[in-house]
């Protein structure tokens, strides 16, 4: 794979046209190879209408350009199916636009391992803030504000505070409607637990990572490739700060598991800068990536 300073290039003006818009591309995958169905249109459709639901809908009522959008890829695998009820596992992965690029940073990858819920074909899904009827409707509404929090984050410190109250207020009117996956439990993935660490001032210092990393680090890279180099790893250090225990485990899994490949690139590529401590770092946060720490000298 190309290095990182060989993917940046300059935007076309002409890609910043403003208008009121939607705040995500995305592309979207129904696997439903795990299940033995003849009908596969269901499946077909459930993704038509996941994928119709994310692109034209504007979560955060905001204004912007089409290419400031969250660029997202979303990954359903069904595992069971019956009756116009499913079970599944979810993977999201969202990425951001670096500063006078076309360059696109992944910068979260979340894995929820049990989503269930009902689905009727042809039924819209519909976004209302202030009712939810639908499970379905609720997991995803809930993981697009989420996205476009930590995005918000990555642009100012602890920009994305609005939208993580707005995906609060979803988690608790499908608590209320006694939905499957939202209560708290001790699984390794719980989206109440994972948002009240979101929302709490234990997350401050991620939130400063992010921020650091995408708008002192790579936003300037092509300016300042050595400054930003140090405020990159002046971000992994705010992590290992922030911990890597419980709850957090899943914030820091989720960052190294969408940006274990780009760290890796950056530092591989000049200028040379001292690494030492960052890879103790690396290592200590991230192990499983341990072949790609040890490229970085």
């Amino acid at each position: 794979m190309k290095k990182i300073f060989f993917l940046i290039n300059i935007l076309s003006l002409s890609s910043l046209s403003v208008c009121f818009s939607q705040d995500f591309k995305a592309n979207i995958t129904v696997d439903a190879s795990r299940v033995n169905q003849s009908n596969t249109e269901i499946f077909q459709n459930l993704q038509k209408q996941l994928t119709e639901f994310m692109n034209n809908t504007s979560f955060s009522g905001r204004k912007m350009a089409v290419s400031e959008r969250i660029s997202i890829s979303i990954f359903l695998n069904i595992s069971n199916y019956q009756d116009n009820s499913f079970e599944a596992s979810l993977q999201i992965q969202s990425s951001r636009p670096i500063y006078q690029t076309n360059y696109e940073s992944p910068l979260v990858l979340l894995k929820d391992p049990a989503v269930v819920f009902n689905y009727q074909e042809f039924t819209p899904l519909v976004l209302n803030e202030n009712r939810v009827d639908s499970n379905l409707v609720a997991i995803f509404s809930y993981y697009a504000w989420v996205l476009i929090a930590l995005d918000a984050d990555t642009y100012a410190f602890n920009g994305g505070d609005n939208y993580y109250r707005r995906a609060q207020n979803v988690l608790g009117m499908a608590q209320a409607n006694g939905f499957s996956g939202w209560a708290i439990n001790n699984k390794s993935f719980n989206k109440p637990m994972f948002l009240n660490l979101l929302v709490s001032n234990e997350s401050l210092l991620f939130k400063k990572a992010l921020y650091e990393y995408h708008m002192n680090g790579l936003d300037k890279m092509t300016l300042d490739p050595l400054s930003a180099k140090k405020e990159v790893i002046k971000s992994i250090a705010y992590i290992q700060s922030f911990g890597n225990n419980g709850t957090h485990r899943t914030l820091v899994q989720g960052f190294f598991d969408a940006k274990a490949k780009e760290i890796q690139e950056l530092f591989v590529a000049g200028p040379n800068i001292d690494t030492n401590g960052l890879v103790k770092s690396l290592q200590a946060l991230a192990p499983l990536f341990g072949n790609y720490w040890s490229d970085i000298k």
